[in-house]
């Protein structure tokens, strides 16, 4: 009677906790309403600071230009054109480099310092809720971004060690970014690190991993390409009922193409890519990721995203590179509910 009784605590709290722990859903789905827009093909075109989650080499993108003007020297040039005399020839070269110059001004453009915030918050099936912020600063060539997050998941059903309902409660997750950016003609690098930790049943969980990234411009401004690895030698350490167990956290392979079209339909363009668990190859294999992004204008733009079985639209509006607004609806993974995001950035 003793083992039938310990069976079935274990039995529920092994239910519990495995209703629990999808707070962290956000380590495989990410957050913001421009991935879900685009199907979470987001990697190869993500450039605010959600890029701690998404690929740490969007960081690189933080920054704005400036244009300032430079007078230069340069060697005066002969107003008469050279013939076939050698000695003609010779005295004009001694003339240029005997420090006969003259003054031209030009046009350069400059990297310099931007600050952006960007700010998500989504409700997804079940009333489980879900939202995001972080703060980027160009540092050198690149970017540094430090931000945070979580989940909450509502009305999760509880009972006592004999089986009896006690009602309902409310479970919370948290996560902490920080990352950096680095970019160089048409290659961008990056990583960033995280630490998570949950509310389960009698207990939590906790754990941290790192992120990495690339992101490559093949032809310029037509094609680009992005992978990135997510909780790359991640651990998490669970604690239930006086027992703490370590294990691993899902490592997530993702590759993202962009294709823009030329002109003059430049306002269109498409992202194709998958996502991999390296951990789980078997249980949920490679998830096709596919976007598609229309301007009718400057300032607005339509989306369209399938994450693996999940179709997704979303509207994003434009002012000028200072502010950016973008809100998207998905259907979630058993296709019952939709889900609805919205997403701010602001660049000073």
């Amino acid at each position: 009677m003793r083992t039938r009784i310990l069976i079935t605590i274990a039995s529920l709290l092994s239910t519990q906790l495995y209703a629990a722990t999808s707070a962290t859903e956000f380590l495989q789905n990410g957050f913001g309403a421009k991935a879900a827009g685009l199907g979470n093909a987001y990697g190869v075109v993500v450039s605010d600071p959600s890029a701690l989650y998404w690929n740490p080499a969007g960081l690189a993108q933080i920054y704005s230009e400036k244009k300032i003007t430079q007078t230069i020297e340069t060697q005066k040039g002969s107003d008469r054109p050279a013939g076939d005399d050698e000695e003609f020839n010779k005295l004009l070269e001694d003339q240029n480099t005997s420090g006969s110059k003259e003054s031209k001004t030009v046009e350069i453009t400059e990297r310099a310092t931007q600050v952006q915030l960007n700010t998500s918050a989504n409700y997804l099936s079940n009333g489980r809720l879900m939202y995001f912020g972080a703060a980027g600063v160009t540092v050198g060539n690149g970017g540094l971004a430090v931000g945070g997050g979580g989940t909450q998941v509502q009305k999760i059903a509880t009972y006592d060690s004999l089986g009896n309902s006690t009602g309902s409660a409310t479970y919370n997750s948290y996560v902490g970014y920080v990352g950096y950016g680095w970019g160089t003609g048409p290659v961008r690098l990056g990583v960033s690190g995280f630490g998570v930790r949950e509310d389960l049943v009698g207990g939590s969980v906790s754990g941290g991993g790192v992120n990495v990234g690339t992101q490559i411009v093949v032809l310029p401004p037509l094609l680009s390409v992005a992978a990135d690895i997510k909780n790359l030698g991640a651990m998490q350490s669970r604690t239930n009922s006086g027992i703490t167990q370590m294990a691993k956290l899902d490592t997530l392979f993702s590759f993202s193409m962009q294709i823009q079209a030329p002109p003059p339909n430049s306002n269109f363009k498409i992202i194709l890519g998958f996502t991999a668990n390296l951990d789980n190859p078997q249980g949920e294999g490679v998830k096709l990721n596919m976007g598609m992004a229309y301007g009718f204008n400057k300032y607005m733009y339509m989306m369209l995203g399938l994450n693996g079985s999940k179709p997704a639209v979303g509207l994003g509006v434009n002012v000028g590179k200072t502010f950016h607004l973008a809100i998207s609806a998905n259907r979630d993974m058993l296709g019952r509910e939709f889900q609805y995001f919205g997403e701010l950035n602001f660049a000073f």
